[in-house]
């Protein structure tokens, strides 16, 4: 008998798009759901359409003043000086678009659905979430609404004492960092490329531990450029045990951003998907189900493909070795220019599942490690 599981997503997003030329403006959740029909993946039963969060949702990590700014710059089409200097909107990185508002308001609510699936016994995956570079008062990396930081404090709002967020996404989560930097109801745990080369530049440092009441309650693993798998998977399995060891949490929400993906030309990391996948299977062989959500991912068909192969383990299905006819038609449908045009990608296009890109682990990553493990 197969478990109870829950794809999150919405046709909507086809008209709730960034501006032309954002690295946001790809076909993403709709992608996805239509090549898991197209691969036989996905049964109608199993597709939840998300909804919108309600006010009161978006308050538990948002400042009412932005939220009134986004309905109203939505509504009116335009962002003044006023605003787009005060909650950073209306910029190249946070454009003006459908996607601002009513776009995350329906990526947030979905996030939200995803947690009240979970305490419903439903593995649940909301692919639109994992939005984590939002301020509550500030737009942030592409990001308006923070919806993983929504999801965490629903689950406080429900009673939980002890929630851990694991953050797998290439760039650091500094707008979930700092919010729950002084608390110790929930653990940040990231592992990322260094702010001394990639965004937020400014967190995601090993220092970072927290304040107060939540000072060791923070964890950052910033490493270095062209991490391979063999590196990312044996930090994982070095630090994040004593995470759970030491935190015990009760309930954990995963942020599965596919842009340290080699083929994701906004970071310099370098995994294959199968490194993905494995680095979802230790954690999920270390905690049991929990919350996920998606994030960052610029290049659609390497996202479709490594968001395919976690629904794959999360609704118990076995790995397609090949694609469907139909699934290859649409993924050569997608109309995304690859950035490097010599590079022979024609394996996106045959398998579901790549070859791993192993390699020895460098000194400095060795290094990190230890100076982890010494925190614990």
């Amino acid at each position: 008998m197969r478990k109870k599981v829950s794809l999150i997503g919405s046709y909507r997003y086809r008209k709730l798009r960034y501006t032309n030329n954002h690295p946001l403006r790809i076909p993403r959740v709709s992608l996805l759901m239509e090549f898991l029909k197209a691969m036989g993946l996905l049964e109608k039963e199993e597709l939840v359409e998300g909804r919108e969060a309600s006010p009161q949702e978006l308050l538990l990590f948002h400042e009412e003043q932005y939220i009134k700014a986004l309905e109203e710059c939505d509504k009116t089409g335009k962002v003044s000086r006023e605003y787009r200097e005060r909650f950073n909107i209306g910029t190249y990185e946070n454009p003006l678009s459908p996607a601002m508002w009513r776009g995350s308001l329906l990526a947030t609510g979905s996030s939200v659905q995803a947690v009240e699936l979970f305490l419903e016994g439903y593995v649940a995956f909301s692919p639109a979430g994992g939005m984590h570079h939002a301020y509550p008062s500030r737009a942030n990396g592409f990001c308006f609404l923070n919806d993983p930081g929504i999801a965490l404090q629903s689950l406080l709002q429900r009673g939980f004492e002890r929630v851990l967020y694991i953050d797998l996404d290439a760039h650091h989560c500094d707008g979930v960092q700092d919010f729950f930097y002084e608390s110790d109801r929930v653990f940040v745990y990231s592992i990322h490329q260094s702010p001394e080369y990639a965004f937020p530049f400014k967190r995601g440092f090993f220092e970072e531990r927290g304040s107060g009441r939540g000072r060791g309650y923070n964890l950052n693993i910033p490493l270095p450029r062209g991490v391979n798998d063999t590196e990312f998977l044996y930090v994982l399995e070095k630090t994040l045990p004593l995470v759970v060891e030491a935190y015990k949490p009760q309930a954990y929400v995963l942020q599965l951003g596919t842009d340290s993906l080699l083929e994701d030309y906004l970071s310099k990391f370098e995994l294959s998907n199968w490194g993905f996948l494995k680095a979802f299977d230790m954690i999920r062989s270390l905690l049991g189900e929990g919350i996920y959500l998606g994030g960052g991912g610029y290049h659609p068909i390497a996202l479709a493909r490594a968001w395919a192969l976690l629904w794959c383990r999360m609704s118990d299905r076995e790995i397609p070795e090949k694609l469907t006819a139909e699934a290859v038609k649409l993924l050569k449908s997608v109309d995304f220019e690859e950035f490097e045009e010599e590079t022979d990608r024609s394996y996106m296009y045959e398998s579901l599942l790549d070859r791993p890109r192993e390699g020895q682990i460098r000194r400095e990553i060795k290094e990190l490690v230890e100076k982890v493990r010494a925190e614990f």
